[in-house]
């Protein structure tokens, strides 16, 4: 195979693309509040309801 002699120009340029969700420009606090600790709380303290419901009512027959 040959090599390219040639020169090439090996420069990144940075893009901005206004639709970027990374931007912190955009966030919410109060709804990275909600997705960050209340919906994980009141999913375990559904979720251990529902177990501990589930564990006394299946034991009474």
């Amino acid at each position: 195979m040959e090599e390219n002699t040639n020169p090439v120009n090996n420069t990144f340029k940075s893009v901005n693309n206004p639709n970027n969700f990374n931007n912190k420009k955009n966030k919410k606090n109060s709804s990275s509040f909600t997705r960050s600790v209340a919906i994980p709380l009141l999913s375990g303290v559904l979720g251990a309801t529902l177990t501990i419901g589930t564990c006394f009512g299946v034991s009474r027959n």
